[in-house]
Protein backbone atom coordinates (compact mmCIF):
# COMPACT_ATOMS: atom_id res chain seq x y z
CA UNK A 1 0.00 0.00 0.00
CA UNK A 2 0.73 3.70 -0.32
CA UNK A 3 1.25 5.81 2.80
CA UNK A 4 1.39 9.51 2.31
CA UNK A 5 3.45 11.21 5.35
CA UNK A 6 2.35 14.78 5.46
CA UNK A 7 3.70 18.27 7.34
CA UNK A 8 1.04 20.23 8.92
CA UNK A 9 1.84 24.25 10.08
CA UNK A 10 0.25 26.88 11.25
CA UNK A 11 0.32 29.56 8.52
CA UNK A 12 1.41 32.35 11.25
CA UNK A 13 3.43 29.84 13.44
CA UNK A 14 6.88 28.87 12.33
CA UNK A 15 7.59 27.25 15.72
CA UNK A 16 4.64 24.20 15.07
CA UNK A 17 5.22 21.44 12.94
CA UNK A 18 3.13 17.80 12.78
CA UNK A 19 4.50 15.24 10.64
CA UNK A 20 1.04 12.44 9.96
CA UNK A 21 0.83 9.31 8.20
CA UNK A 22 -2.02 8.25 6.38
CA UNK A 23 -2.73 5.66 3.64
CA UNK A 24 -3.61 7.28 -0.11
CA UNK A 25 -6.56 6.25 -0.13
CA UNK A 26 -8.03 6.95 3.04
CA UNK A 27 -10.38 10.01 2.47
CA UNK A 28 -9.83 13.97 3.58
CA UNK A 29 -12.45 13.11 6.12
CA UNK A 30 -9.56 10.90 7.50
CA UNK A 31 -7.21 13.29 6.88
CA UNK A 32 -9.32 15.94 8.62
CA UNK A 33 -9.73 13.95 12.02
CA UNK A 34 -5.57 13.05 12.14
CA UNK A 35 -4.63 16.50 11.72
CA UNK A 36 -7.00 18.23 14.24
CA UNK A 37 -6.21 15.15 16.85
CA UNK A 38 -2.80 16.23 16.27
CA UNK A 39 -2.86 19.78 17.20
CA UNK A 40 -5.75 19.11 19.82
CA UNK A 41 -8.30 20.86 17.90
CA UNK A 42 -12.17 20.24 18.15
CA UNK A 43 -12.72 17.52 15.02
CA UNK A 44 -16.51 18.35 14.94
CA UNK A 45 -15.69 21.85 13.75
CA UNK A 46 -16.85 22.79 10.40
CA UNK A 47 -13.31 22.95 7.85
CA UNK A 48 -12.50 22.79 4.30
CA UNK A 49 -9.69 21.57 2.50
CA UNK A 50 -8.46 23.27 -0.27
CA UNK A 51 -5.56 21.90 -2.88
CA UNK A 52 -3.24 24.94 -3.50
CA UNK A 53 0.17 25.05 -5.64
CA UNK A 54 3.53 26.46 -5.46
CA UNK A 55 1.99 29.78 -3.94
CA UNK A 56 -0.26 28.73 -1.20
CA UNK A 57 -3.19 29.84 -3.35
CA UNK A 58 -6.89 28.91 -2.70
CA UNK A 59 -7.86 26.06 -5.48
CA UNK A 60 -10.66 22.92 -5.42
CA UNK A 61 -12.55 23.31 -1.74
CA UNK A 62 -13.13 20.32 -0.31
CA UNK A 63 -15.69 20.74 2.64
CA UNK A 64 -17.57 18.96 5.43
CA UNK A 65 -20.21 21.79 5.87
CA UNK A 66 -22.34 20.45 3.20
CA UNK A 67 -21.57 23.40 1.15
CA UNK A 68 -23.72 22.68 -2.31
CA UNK A 69 -21.48 22.50 -5.29
CA UNK A 70 -18.82 21.21 -3.22
CA UNK A 71 -17.23 18.31 -3.20
CA UNK A 72 -17.61 16.93 0.39
CA UNK A 73 -14.61 15.06 2.47
CA UNK A 74 -15.93 11.75 3.48
CA UNK A 75 -16.55 11.12 -0.61
CA UNK A 76 -12.68 12.46 -1.85
CA UNK A 77 -9.78 9.95 -1.89
CA UNK A 78 -6.60 11.62 -1.12
CA UNK A 79 -4.95 9.62 -4.26
CA UNK A 80 -7.66 11.06 -6.05
CA UNK A 81 -6.40 14.83 -5.38
CA UNK A 82 -2.65 14.70 -4.87
CA UNK A 83 -1.09 14.49 -8.31
CA UNK A 84 2.32 16.16 -6.93
CA UNK A 85 5.19 14.61 -5.45
CA UNK A 86 4.77 17.85 -3.07
CA UNK A 87 1.89 18.03 -3.27
CA UNK A 88 -0.05 21.36 -1.24
CA UNK A 89 -3.16 21.55 0.66
CA UNK A 90 -4.94 24.11 2.56
CA UNK A 91 -6.90 23.92 5.87
CA UNK A 92 -9.12 26.40 7.04
CA UNK A 93 -11.28 26.11 9.97
CA UNK A 94 -14.77 27.69 9.96
CA UNK A 95 -15.26 28.98 13.76
CA UNK A 96 -14.01 32.41 15.02
CA UNK A 97 -10.45 31.78 15.01
CA UNK A 98 -10.78 30.77 11.22
CA UNK A 99 -7.17 28.74 11.60
CA UNK A 100 -5.34 28.45 8.53
CA UNK A 101 -2.93 25.31 8.09
CA UNK A 102 -0.66 24.39 5.31
CA UNK A 103 -0.42 20.95 4.69
CA UNK A 104 2.60 19.70 2.12
CA UNK A 105 3.17 15.55 0.90
CA UNK A 106 6.37 15.28 2.48
CA UNK A 107 7.21 11.91 1.37
CA UNK A 108 5.58 8.95 -0.04
CA UNK A 109 5.98 5.74 1.31
CA UNK A 110 5.33 1.96 0.08
CA UNK A 111 4.61 -0.09 2.75
CA UNK A 112 2.93 -3.91 3.32
CA UNK A 113 -0.45 -3.93 3.49
CA UNK A 114 -0.44 -5.56 6.37
CA UNK A 115 1.99 -3.16 8.27
CA UNK A 116 0.23 -0.69 11.23
CA UNK A 117 0.51 2.70 10.40
CA UNK A 118 1.01 5.27 13.65
CA UNK A 119 -0.94 8.20 11.91
CA UNK A 120 1.22 11.03 14.66
CA UNK A 121 5.13 10.48 13.13
CA UNK A 122 6.67 13.56 14.81
CA UNK A 123 5.51 16.41 16.96
CA UNK A 124 7.45 19.49 17.21
CA UNK A 125 6.40 22.76 19.30
CA UNK A 126 2.79 23.44 21.91
CA UNK A 127 -0.26 23.84 19.29
CA UNK A 128 -1.87 26.83 19.86
CA UNK A 129 -5.63 27.27 21.70
CA UNK A 130 -8.34 26.77 19.57
CA UNK A 131 -10.81 29.24 20.99
CA UNK A 132 -10.43 32.81 22.96
CA UNK A 133 -10.28 32.08 26.60
CA UNK A 134 -12.54 35.04 28.02
CA UNK A 135 -11.88 36.03 31.73
CA UNK A 136 -14.73 36.50 33.46
CA UNK A 137 -14.86 38.52 36.73
CA UNK A 138 -11.39 40.36 35.41
CA UNK A 139 -11.12 43.93 34.38
CA UNK A 140 -10.80 43.75 30.44
CA UNK A 141 -9.35 47.25 29.85
CA UNK A 142 -7.14 49.86 31.89
CA UNK A 143 -10.33 52.10 32.62
CA UNK A 144 -11.76 49.12 34.54
CA UNK A 145 -8.48 48.36 36.16
CA UNK A 146 -8.69 51.72 37.29
CA UNK A 147 -12.05 51.78 38.70
CA UNK A 148 -11.00 48.44 41.08
CA UNK A 149 -8.04 50.09 42.22
CA UNK A 150 -10.03 53.56 43.39
CA UNK A 151 -12.62 51.00 44.95
CA UNK A 152 -10.10 49.06 46.75
CA UNK A 153 -8.26 52.57 47.58
CA UNK A 154 -11.60 53.87 49.13
CA UNK A 155 -12.06 50.72 51.09
CA UNK A 156 -8.49 50.98 52.79
CA UNK A 157 -9.64 54.26 53.96
CA UNK A 158 -9.88 54.79 57.82
CA UNK A 159 -13.29 56.08 58.96
CA UNK A 160 -12.46 56.92 62.43
CA UNK A 161 -11.64 60.14 61.57
CA UNK A 162 -15.29 60.75 60.00
CA UNK A 163 -17.22 60.08 63.48
CA UNK A 164 -17.59 56.30 63.70
CA UNK A 165 -16.37 54.33 65.99
CA UNK A 166 -15.05 50.70 66.31
CA UNK A 167 -17.89 49.47 68.05
CA UNK A 168 -21.20 50.66 67.15
CA UNK A 169 -20.27 52.43 63.89
CA UNK A 170 -21.11 55.73 64.91
CA UNK A 171 -19.66 58.01 67.14
CA UNK A 172 -21.59 59.70 70.10
CA UNK A 173 -20.74 63.14 70.75
CA UNK A 174 -22.13 62.98 74.45
CA UNK A 175 -21.26 66.47 75.61
CA UNK A 176 -23.47 68.16 72.82
CA UNK A 177 -26.39 66.33 74.04
CA UNK A 178 -25.93 67.15 77.75
CA UNK A 179 -25.30 70.85 77.29
CA UNK A 180 -28.67 70.43 75.36
CA UNK A 181 -30.41 68.64 78.21
CA UNK A 182 -28.88 71.77 80.71
CA UNK A 183 -30.77 74.43 77.83
CA UNK A 184 -34.13 72.51 78.18
CA UNK A 185 -33.67 72.38 82.25
CA UNK A 186 -32.94 76.37 82.30
CA UNK A 187 -35.52 77.02 79.95
CA UNK A 188 -38.23 75.14 82.47
CA UNK A 189 -37.16 77.33 85.48
CA UNK A 190 -37.92 80.70 83.47
CA UNK A 191 -41.21 79.64 82.75
CA UNK A 192 -41.50 78.76 86.37
CA UNK A 193 -40.47 82.16 87.36
CA UNK A 194 -42.27 83.97 84.61
CA UNK A 195 -45.93 81.90 86.09
CA UNK A 196 -44.98 83.03 89.79
CA UNK A 197 -44.57 86.63 88.82
CA UNK A 198 -48.05 87.13 87.27
CA UNK A 199 -49.27 85.69 90.36
CA UNK A 200 -47.81 88.58 92.49
CA UNK A 201 -48.72 91.14 90.26
CA UNK A 202 -52.59 89.96 90.03
CA UNK A 203 -52.63 90.07 93.93
CA UNK A 204 -51.26 93.79 94.33
CA UNK A 205 -54.02 94.84 92.43
CA UNK A 206 -56.94 93.40 94.13
CA UNK A 207 -55.66 95.44 97.42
Amino acid sequence: MIVYRFKITFEDIDEVERFIDIRANQSFQDLYRIVVESIGFDPNINASFFISGDNWRKGKEISNNGKEGVATMANTRLNTQVNDPHQKILLVTHDEMEWTLRIQLFKIQKMDDNAVIKNLFKSVGEAPKQFKIVSIGKPTNEFEEMVDEIVRENESVDTSEMGFDDESGFDHNDSSEESEDDDMEEFDDNEDQDEGGDDSFYEDDED
